[in-house]
């Protein structure tokens, strides 16, 4: 089953620089480069039903006025998930926190508007998801990589679009397939330049 998923992308080379940190301990798997992103609403499960309502949201998110803005990875932290855990970067607040939770907002009220999904209930939490363990990992383990990660960096990025994603299912975990882009508003001179 697909699932659908609007994002912003992590450039390779600072998805690689997040990954390298990992603990090397069995049951943490990691996510691919290709698979690392920043989730700004999650649309569901099913292509079949959600064309019709992706091509309203295609037509929506290409009126957006949103300029493009950077982004930096800093700290991490973790999420409980079933048994297991999930062990993702945080976001800096400079640059860009405010504009990506400005993006956010604006994306899902075209979601709201132009497509009819339902406003999402859970505060926003922007992350990039690193890796999945399962509860077969100490404890100990995910607490020394948290504390010794607490600072972590990545070089800022520039967030110049949205996407699409279609994840689907496979052997070697989830494989993220860009559907749509839709590049965000160059930023304008600066006045008094």
């Amino acid at each position: 089953m697909a699932r659908l998923f609007i994002a912003v992308e992590v450039p390779p080379a600072q998805a690689v620089g997040l990954l390298s940190t990992l603990p090397a301990a069995p049951g943490v798997r990691a996510a691919t480069p290709a698979q690392v992103h920043l989730t700004l609403h999650f649309l569901g499960e099913g292509l079949g039903e959600a064309t019709q309502a992706v091509e309203k949201l295609g037509a929506a998110l290409a009126m957006l006025r949103t300029p493009a803005f950077s982004l930096q990875a800093y700290g991490t932290g973790r999420f409980r998930s079933g048994p297991g855990s999930v062990l993702w970067a945080g976001l800096a607040p400079r640059p860009g926190l405010d504009a990506l939770r400005a993006l956010h907002a604006e994306v899902g009220q075209a979601l709201a508007q132009a497509a009819g999904f339902p406003p999402e209930r859970r505060r926003f939490h922007p992350h990039v998801t690193l890796a999945r363990c399962k509860p077969t990992v100490p404890e100990s383990a995910l607490r020394a990589w948290l504390d010794a990660h607490r600072t972590l960096a990545s070089a800022p990025w520039r967030v110049a679009r949205l996407v699409l994603f279609e994840s689907r299912l496979g052997p070697q975990g989830p494989q993220h397939l860009l559907r749509q882009a839709w590049p965000l508003v160059a930023p304008g001179p600066t006045p008094g330049c």
